[in-house]
This record gives C-alpha cells, structure tokens and sequence, in this order.
C-alpha cells in the first residue's frame, strides 16, 4: 500500500495547542503516515525548543503530499489553499481558531481525521473560487479567492464608485465604502458581516454585496458562478484598496478589473456526517439563549 504523506500547516499563534499538535504528528506516524512541515510553521515550532528530530522535513513550495493539514481557524485555512494554488492537494482544516466555518475537524477528532484519510471515507467537498484580473494588479499578488474579492475606498472619510457591469451589461453605479464579491464558501464571512446572503456552500454562484451604500435601494445580489463581472473604480483620493481573501493591495482609480469563475477548485475534506444546517446551528449559535 502506498504510503500517505500529510503536509502540514498552521498559524503561528496558538501557544496553547502546540501540544495538541504535537500529539497529532506523533500519532500520524505511529499510524505509518508521512510527514512535511511548511517552512513558516516549522520555525514557529522550533522557537519553542521542541526536537528538531521530531519536527518533519520542511518544504515551501508546493508539497509531494496527498492531503494537506490545516492547523488553525479559516484564515489559516485560506492561506493553505493559497499556497496550494492549484495542485489539486485536498485540505483537512483542524480548527485551533474561533468560528471555523472552513476547518471542520479539532484536535479532538485526530483518529477521526486519520481513519478517514487512510479509509477513503471523508466527504470531499468541491468549493468554487473566483478570480481577479486587470492591469495595475502586481505581478506577485495572488488573485484567485475562495472567500471573496474586495474593492473598498482607500481613505476614511470619502465614498468610491464603483461601474459594475454583467456579462457585457451595465448593472449599477455602487456609491459606497467598498463592493464585496463573493463566492457561496464565502458568504458566511465579510459576506454576511454587511447584510449579505447566507448561501449553501456547494451553489455555483457569486454574491455582490456593497458596503455602506448611499443608496438603500442598493441591495445584494446572487448571480451565476459563470457570470463575467467588469468593475471599474472611481474616488476622490485617486485610489482603492483591492483586497483578495484579506490581502490588500493599493490601486489608481481608473482601473479596471474582471471577475469571473477561476480555472480549478479547492477539495475541503470533512467529516462524513457534516452538514451545511449542523454547522450553521453550531457556529451562529441558532436556537441558544
């Protein structure tokens, strides 16, 4: 049988988990799993004086590993998939965080995690991403997202404009602090922190929700994942802040970008009785006093 390489991830943030992380690593390879460290958390894990002999070899490209570890709340969870790019490597996120919308396991659940990926019998689950481009975009900057994509005003005290237009069609003229796009995973993030739709995960669609609007008549709006979107940006300081899964670049106004589906997808590994109501009920706390 081949053997099963996990690569691990994580924050570097959680002083308190790291012997829950250490179990786990010792456990995997009780169980005859192979082990890779990326380069960022291995050297949080060496600042704390563990075994250099215990922590797995270190790699910072993209990993010759079959399932991709999490150690962290979404955020790490995103920046995983970030750096998988699109190597197609599935990711089981282990939530050392606070809500964990993404990472549907705990420490707790290591011989779940692990039985699961040596027996085949997580669920996988498909999740769309968008993509950004346009002129002025830094060469460096990532621009698939699998939360949402961002424009927002660049200056505190003054709104921007946003032109948005639809498969080639005129939509609406957004006056307001910023316009969210995001994808269904993302709608329970920045999504529904500004009044937006909670969508289930799987839909092939994207969310346009603005921020702050001048306008109320301004509401958000679902459409399909195979929507092309042209947003062209206008404000009175000169520029904007693009912002893709929380990284942020500066822009000139003028810039014109496109959205649309990206060309892979990201395989979120959880458990087999996972449900989309389960997890609402237990992250927002519906039906509790």
């Amino acid at each position: 049988m081949k053997r099963i390489t996990l690569a691990l991830y994580g924050k570097s943030r959680q002083d308190q988990n790291l012997t829950g992380i250490m179990n786990f690593m010792a456990e995997a390879r009780y169980r005859g799993f192979g082990l890779l460290c990326h380069e960022k958390f291995a050297a949080y894990l060496s600042r704390f004086g563990e075994n250099p002999d215990f922590i797995p070899p270190v790699f910072s490209g993209i990993p010759d590993a079959d399932v991709a570890i999490s150690f962290g709340g979404d955020g790490t969870f995103l920046r995983t998939a970030r750096r998988l790019e699109d190597a197609g490597i599935p990711i089981a996120g282990i939530n050392t965080g606070t809500l964990g919308y993404l990472a549907h396991f705990s420490l707790d659940d290591t011989d779940l995690l692990l039985d699961g990926i040596r027996n085949k019998t997580l669920k996988t689950q498909s999740r769309r991403l968008i993509q950004v481009s346009g002129k002025g975009i830094p060469d460096d900057f990532l621009c698939y997202a699998l939360n949402e994509i961002a424009v927002q005003k660049d200056d505190s005290a003054s709104m921007i404009n946003v032109n948005v237009e639809l498969d080639g069609f005129f939509l609406a003229d957004y006056r307001a602090d910023g316009l969210i796009v995001s994808t269904a995973t993302g709608s329970t993030a920045y999504n529904l922190s500004v009044g937006g739709p909670i969508l289930q995960p799987e839909l092939d669609c994207m969310v346009l929700s603005p921020v702050a609007p001048h306008s109320l008549t301004l509401r958000p709006i679902v459409v399909a994942g195979s929507s092309v979107l042209r947003l062209a940006m206008s404000s009175r300081t000169g520029s904007f802040r693009l912002s893709v899964d929380g990284y942020s670049v500066t822009m000139k106004e003028g810039s014109i970008l496109e959205l649309k589906a990206a060309p892979y997808i990201v395989n979120l590994l959880s458990p087999h009785d996972d449900t989309f109501a389960a997890s609402l009920r237990e992250k927002l706390l519906w039906g509790r006093s």
